[in-house]
């Protein structure tokens, strides 16, 4: 009589081996539709990054393209108000100290050619008045005249002139009726610094006198030298030419 017990099969006519047999391949199913799920999972994961990575990457370069520009243009902007900042240094330490010793203004309303014009007057018509007042005297005003005469004059000249007019000119003018009258009719600038300037001066001057009464007319150049004195343009040589 043997010992081993067979099974018998349930009431539907499946044995234990066989439900075992079947739960095992449930399982094996399930973790292969788990390993194919993931697969599937994997592989969308990997469509949407492809998808979007054009859209991504063209995004990235135009901001960073945009990003290139606007430094390009903050540079540049900073390039050129350096290199004007740069030129306004040049100019206000090359030529501004001359401008502010001639009295010219950067900031006006006049240009730096139109003040300089200016001041080209200014030299030109106190030589051509300081000309006519050395030049000009008559008896009967002679004192006036002079007085008139030295204060245009500055320094060593204004000596000079004042010794040669009291020994020469004053005696000649009373006791021969000598009378003088000059005109420029062109004065030139040939130099002008902020403190002396040279002008080239044709004068015409008519003389009369007891002993020849009719007017006679001479013609001549003078190139008259002027130094700047408490503001004023004053002649300190006078060459005739």
């Amino acid at each position: 009589m043997s010992s081993d017990k067979t099974e018998s099969p349930d009431e539907s006519g499946h044995t234990d081996d066989q439900d075992t047999e079947v739960t095992v391949a449930d399982e094996g199913s399930t973790a292969t539709e788990l390993d194919a799920a993931g697969v599937d999972e994997v592989a969308a994961s990997d469509e949407a990054v492809a998808d979007t990575d054009p859209q991504e990457s063209g995004a990235r370069r135009g901001a960073l393209g945009w990003a290139g520009r606007h430094w390009a243009a903050i540079l540049l902007v900073v390039l050129l108000v350096a290199s004007a900042g740069a030129a306004g240094g040049v100019y206000w330490w090359l030529y501004r100290p001359d401008q502010q010793a001639f009295g010219l203004k950067l900031f006006s309303t006049a240009s730096i050619d139109s003040q300089m014009q200016e001041r080209q007057k200014q030299v030109a018509d106190a030589a051509r008045d300081g000309t006519v007042a050395l030049l000009s005297y008559a008896p009967d005003t002679l004192d006036k005249d002079l007085a008139n005469a030295k204060s245009h004059l500055t320094g060593e000249f204004l000596k000079y002139y004042s010794q040669f007019t009291d020994q020469i000119v004053a005696p000649a003018a009373k006791q021969k009726g000598v009378k003088t009258e000059a005109t420029v009719a062109r004065a030139a600038v040939s130099d002008l610094n902020p403190d002396n300037a040279t002008v080239l001066v044709f004068v015409n001057q008519v003389t009369t006198s007891k002993d020849r009464p009719d007017p006679a007319l001479a013609t001549s150049s003078v190139m008259v030298k002027l130094t700047k004195t408490d503001g004023r343009w004053l002649i300190s040589e006078f060459n005739p030419i």
